[in-house]
Order: C-alpha cells, then structure tokens, then sequence
C-alpha cells in the first residue's frame, strides 16, 4: 500500500509532462501535410504548433478580430530605384543557385540508383521484375544482358 501511495503521485506527475509535448506540423516529400509531437528530421522545415493540452481560449465568435498592425510603407520617393533593380537581380541569383543547386542533387540521385541497377545485374542471380498484377516475372539471359547493358549507358549518363 506505501508503494502504491509513492507511485500514483509520480505516474502523476510523468503523465503531465507528456501532456506538455509540443506538436509540430510539415509537409512531407509528397506534399502531404503531416501533424506529430515528434520534430520531423532537421532538413525539413517545420512550424511548431505550441505544447499539446494547450489550455488557451477559444475566440469568441462575436468578438470583434484583433487588426494587424498596418505596415509601413514606403513612397516611391523614398525607395531609390537602384535598390530594386539589385533586388530583383539578387531574387534572380538566388532562383538561379537554387535550380543548380536542385539539379546536381537529382543527378546525385540519377547517379546513386543507376549504380544500384548495375550492382544488381552484375551480382548475378535470379532478377525479377513485378508485373502488374503484382506477381514475380523473372528475367532469361537475353533480357539479363539487355538490362546490364541499359544499367552501364545509365551509370555513364549520369555519373560523369
């Protein structure tokens, strides 16, 4: 019974911090809007959606909505004209070393499966490929040597 009176506090006080996990929301690499209280890897960006069991309140259908403060905003006299012309340069370099940066990426990943295509045509073996009704159709001679010759164009394609 003592070990009971000492334990039902501290399972108390465990699950109220769990109750206290912060929930985080991202999109995933198919666009899908993901929710979890475990952070998603650190490449993806997220937002944090505050702690779990938030006891704030609701907003009142009727009140009236908060106005955002207005931002200040500039005249054309006081934006000089050179400070858009670098801007949309910048915008420009930037879009630009995005898509390179983006393009070698996918080569990397070109590169990276066509390697793994070979290695499997090369390691010998039954291969096989899935038809579409999802059963095992496996590979003769001709077709083992029409693949190891497509995986090799692929690897010196895309592996330069």
């Amino acid at each position: 019974m003592k070990h009971l009176l000492w334990g039902l506090p501290l399972a108390l006080m465990l699950a109220s911090t769990a109750a206290q996990a912060e929930i985080y929301k991202w999109k995933d690499k198919n666009g899908v809007i993901r929710y979890s209280d475990i952070p998603p890897p650190s490449n993806v960006p997220h937002e944090s959606l505050g702690k779990k069991g938030n006891t704030t309140p609701a907003p009142v259908e009727n009140a009236p909505a908060a106005q955002p403060a207005a931002p200040a905003q500039q005249t054309p006299e006081e934006v000089p004209p050179e400070s858009d012309a670098k801007a949309q340069e910048e915008a420009a370099g930037r879009k630009k070393a995005e898509a390179a940066e983006a393009e070698q990426r996918q080569k990397q990943e070109n590169c990276a499966t066509a390697q793994a295509n070979l290695a499997n045509f090369k390691q010998g073996g039954r291969v096989y490929k899935m038809n579409e009704k999802g059963e095992r159709e496996y590979l003769g001679n001709d077709e083992l040597a029409a693949g190891l010759e497509k995986a090799q164009a692929e690897v010196d394609k895309y592996c330069q």
